[in-house]
């Protein structure tokens, strides 16, 4: 008798604390706050976002940042140790920008196209700021329930991010902010997208 046994459809996600350093954390934070942006689609009420598919934010960084030196190339030794999990390799950022949320506005769940690995890096958050909720992607959740891991038997992983922590998902995962407003005064975060 032989035996195959699969995981067919877990999905890894990595979380990361503390990749930023508080004087990185600053910089990066004065950049967004004091740059003018325009909305981006995927949040209601008052944002700000500098979303392109162009958009290079981390290599503008760098380069505009002494301070911020290497930040392009971690993030994507990063990205890709983890892409290498889910069976990809030497994938390249394609694109990173800001989103800058203020009291009220909500980040509306969507996936990230066009990508295969996503990541949010949290640059400044507290208590009141939203959190990042990221879909479980069963549709028969609910019916599968006894057979099936109690980790992964909720609709939604919640993640209260704080400034300096990194998480990376398959682009494909429904995001947003669980239909929570956020009521912090500036909720900043990075969105990297690679590909």
């Amino acid at each position: 008798m032989e035996k195959h046994s699969w995981k067919l459809f877990p999905t890894p996600v990595n979380y990361f604390k503390d990749v930023l350093s508080p004087q990185q954390l600053e910089t990066i934070c004065r950049h967004c706050l004091e740059t003018e942006a325009g909305e981006h689609g995927a949040f209601l009420g008052g944002t700000k976002s500098s979303f392109s598919k162009s958009a290079k934010l981390l290599a503008e960084l760098e380069a505009r940042y002494p301070v911020l030196a290497g930040l392009n190339a971690g993030m994507s030794k990063l990205i890709n140790e983890y892409a290498g999990e889910l069976g990809f390799k030497d994938l390249t950022i394609d694109n990173s920008w800001f989103n800058v949320q203020y009291p009220g506005s909500l980040l509306k769940h969507h996936v990230h196209p066009d990508a295969t690995v996503s990541a949010a890096l949290c640059i400044q958050a507290d208590d009141k700021s939203s959190k990042l909720f990221l879909e479980n992607p069963n549709p028969a959740l609910h019916f599968i329930r006894p057979a099936i891991p109690v980790e992964s038997m909720f609709e939604f992983a919640r993640f209260a991010m704080v400034p300096g922590d990194l998480l990376l998902f398959p682009s494909w995962i429904k995001h947003g902010s669980g239909f929570e407003t956020n009521e912090s005064d500036a909720r900043v975060m990075i969105s990297i997208n690679a590909r």
